[in-house]
């Protein structure tokens, strides 16, 4: 099932509202904000992710993921061959995906975390990472990348109870749990199957999760290790 292949993120975006919630960020603060695939917590310390776990009652054994970009990826992962950040800019301008690589040790990004946020973002050596999250998390991902600021976050559900597309859905102990939420309407990609980010293992090319627009993605990595021989 393809939902909403290749349209334009074409939110308005206030930007004393983006460095509002940069700031709830930086002091520590979970946050609740509407994403593409449905609204989602986002934190950066180790109180806001304890608080992100606590409130979606998640298993501390289950890791969260970080949120980024090109150029967080850059600096995250061990470096990709180019031809496969091309691959991933490609499929970013139609969907949003997630992609688990090879964590970089030299990361200054990923080294500015406290050890609690680390290891619960990071697993066996590998970082997964959204991209193309949605055009109001984006910016917030670039004001946090001139500051050397990685996000990290998880869906705005309980555990096991499915994304939430639309803030009317979002359950009131996830709403009572963080220190700013707001409401933006519908996610991009709400659908009926509740499908969630497709993830993709680029260390070793397969899928962790078939989720939104998966058949495009894998046939789009199909044609592209097909073509370069990765």
């Amino acid at each position: 099932m393809q939902v909403a292949l290749g349209e334009p993120d074409d939110e308005i975006i206030d930007d004393g509202e983006v460095e509002h919630v940069l700031d709830v960020i930086r002091g520590g603060g979970l946050t609740l904000l509407k994403a593409n695939i449905g609204y989602g917590l986002i934190g950066h310390t180790e109180r806001s992710i304890r608080r992100m776990y606590e409130v979606k009652g998640r298993p501390l054994t289950n890791p969260c993921i970080t949120i980024g970009n090109l150029e967080v990826l850059r600096d995250l992962v061990i470096p990709l061959d180019p031809r496969l950040l091309d691959w991933i800019a490609e499929v970013s301008e139609m969907t949003t995906l997630a992609v688990i690589n090879r964590l970089n040790p030299d990361s200054r990004l990923f080294n500015r975390l406290t050890p609690h946020v680390r290891r619960q973002c990071s697993e066996n050596g590998t970082v997964a990472t959204f991209i193309r999250t949605g055009a109001f998390v984006d910016k917030l991902v670039e004001k946090g990348l001139a500051e050397d600021l990685l996000l990290v976050g998880s869906s705005g559900n309980i555990s096991s109870t499915g994304n939430r597309y639309t803030f009317a859905d979002v359950q009131p102990p996830v709403l009572e749990g963080v220190d700013f939420w707001h409401e933006k309407g519908d996610a991009k990609y709400r659908n009926d199957q509740k499908l969630a980010t497709s993830i993709v293992n680029l260390t070793n090319f397969t899928f962790r999760r078939k989720g939104v627009n998966h058949e495009y993605i894998e046939q789009s990595l199909a044609d592209f290790r097909s073509r370069t021989g990765i």
